[in-house]
């Protein structure tokens, strides 16, 4: 089944290739420019997408998609939120940044056995 590539995060498919040691074992499908354009080609059921679990959780949690046992691997990623250091009121980009993290925590989607 061929998978998805998501041109504006190149980085997630080889990053996700390379852990799951996989990467020969490829079949490249169609090219979307972000990950909620290729939705509506994988809720078809006819190709895969390597993404985000925020991106897809709302689909899972309604049984639209489905988590592919095994198929979590540990990205490496890392991702920050920045802020300019010249705001008057730091306290706003501090409560921004733990309100997405209380959201990515929330949309965590536990991995099927």
């Amino acid at each position: 089944m061929p998978i998805l590539n998501i041109t504006s995060r190149p980085d997630i498919l080889p990053t996700w290739l390379r852990a799951m040691n996989a990467a020969k074992d490829i079949k490249s499908g169609a090219r979307y420019d972000h990950n909620y354009l290729a939705l509506p080609a994988v809720i078809t059921g006819k190709c895969l997408l390597v993404a985000p679990e925020i991106i897809v959780s709302d689909l899972v949690r309604t049984g639209a998609l489905y988590v592919i046992p095994g198929s979590r691997t540990p990205s490496g990623m890392q991702y920050r939120a920045y802020a300019v250091d010249r705001n008057d009121n730091p306290e706003v980009a501090r409560a921004f940044c733990r309100w997405v993290a209380r959201l990515c925590k929330k949309a965590a989607i536990p991995e099927a056995a």
